[in-house]
């Protein structure tokens, strides 16, 4: 028997303020705890586009309901009483911090269709060192990377015994939260003591990797009903010399969705003094630049061919982004993908205007039907 039509979307969000409360009562300072929330800056934003978006499905006849995490369990009844044609889209992600990651796994339990990545998915991107072990095994090219916990190498411990320099990040958080200007270390003994830093203030365990001199690039894709590979955008993030290492790499301080920090180098307060922005991040087009750029070109179709294995792999689908750090002489790696991907911020902007000549609201009207008319999970 064919779907019901999609008539609702229910549009679930964690927001800052409960993500923090929840880190405080779980003993973190309160700085700290602002700081690992501002990763949901994505749900606050939400809220300034709460009226585009429901308009523009209202427009295709989807009706738009907004709950925050919290209310998902008590709206459950209603979800399933009307399962046939309802689908539900958590817009933050996370199974460490931050818990949109439950909402999929919840739709599966009740029997309601979701958008985005499945559960396992959802449940695995956040976790940096496990992501690239499974790329690894697959035949994608990663950096090679160790796990420490505090000062103690957990895994990949072979790493540490090549050159440095290398580079440290927390293994489960995101939007550039504990990469500070001093990030980098010449050997071992110096990348083991930051990795015990981001243990001390975060409780996270660290990812070291040797340092790859180079540049930053960003797949995004929103299914619209392309094939997936010439559907996705790739953008190179440009170096600025205002960047806090000088466009080396991208630190917490620079990410413009972090609204700007001062604590730049591991302190224990200072989190946002100010609202200090190091500089706005740009973008360049490689789609564009391989019109003319051979050297561009070849980066473009090394990817289109590349994402759809990693799709393919934790079956990535409806909406995802891509991490990836391209060497000086033009070698690919993989760092991270994204699930939830902020499709509020610029970059995922600036992808749909550019490969779909859509707006965000009409993207997401036609990528969420899209989704319901598949068949269910099993």
């Amino acid at each position: 028997m064919p779907p019901s039509p999609l008539r609702r979307v229910v549009i679930a969000y964690e927001p800052e303020a409960a993500c923090r409360a929840r880190l405080t009562a779980a003993g973190f300072d309160a700085g700290i705890a602002a700081e690992i929330a501002c990763y949901l800056a994505q749900a606050t934003d939400l809220a300034a586009i709460r009226p585009e978006i429901a308009a523009a499905l209202g427009e295709a006849g989807l009706d738009a309901v907004f709950v925050e995490l919290d209310g998902l369990v008590d709206a459950l009844p209603d979800l399933m009483a009307r399962r046939h044609d309802t689908i539900l889209w958590c817009q933050t992600d996370g199974i460490a911090y931050y818990r949109g990651s439950a909402a999929p796994a919840l739709a599966r339990l009740a029997g309601i269709r979701s958008y985005g990545s499945p559960p396992q998915a959802q449940h695995l991107c956040q976790d940096k060192f496990k992501c690239t072990a499974l790329a690894a095994a697959a035949g994608l090219p990663v950096p090679p990377t160790a796990l420490a916990e505090g000062d103690r190498v957990i895994a990949g411990g072979a790493v540490l015994e090549g050159p440095g320099p290398f580079f440290v990040k927390p293994n489960t958080l995101g939007a550039k939260i504990g990469i500070f200007g001093d990030s980098t270390a010449a050997d071992a003994a110096g990348a083991l003591r930051l990795a015990a830093r981001l243990h001390h203030r975060y409780r996270d365990r660290a990812v070291i990797q040797p340092f790859i001199p180079g540049h930053d690039l960003r797949v995004s894709f929103m299914d619209v009903g392309r094939p997936l590979a010439p559907s996705l955008g790739i953008a190179r993030l440009l170096k600025d010399p205002d960047s806090e290492t000088g466009g080396a790499f991208m630190t917490m301080r620079d990410n413009a969705s972090l609204s700007g920090s001062r604590d730049t180098e591991g302190a224990e307060t200072g989190f946002g003094t100010g609202q200090d922005r190091a500089f706005v991040p740009k973008l360049s087009d490689l789609r564009a630049e391989a019109r003319s750029n051979p050297g561009a070109a070849a980066t473009v179709a090394a990817i289109e061919a590349m994402v759809p294995r990693l799709a393919a792999l934790f079956g990535l689908r409806d909406y995802f982004s891509v991490d990836i750090r391209m060497a000086e002489d033009g070698a690919l790696q993989i760092l991270e993908f994204e699930t939830c991907p902020a499709v509020t911020i610029y970059d995922f902007q600036a992808y749909l205007r550019d490969a779909h000549g859509l707006p965000l609201g009409p993207a997401l009207a036609r990528s969420l039907t899209l989704a319901h008319g598949r068949p269910p999970d099993v």
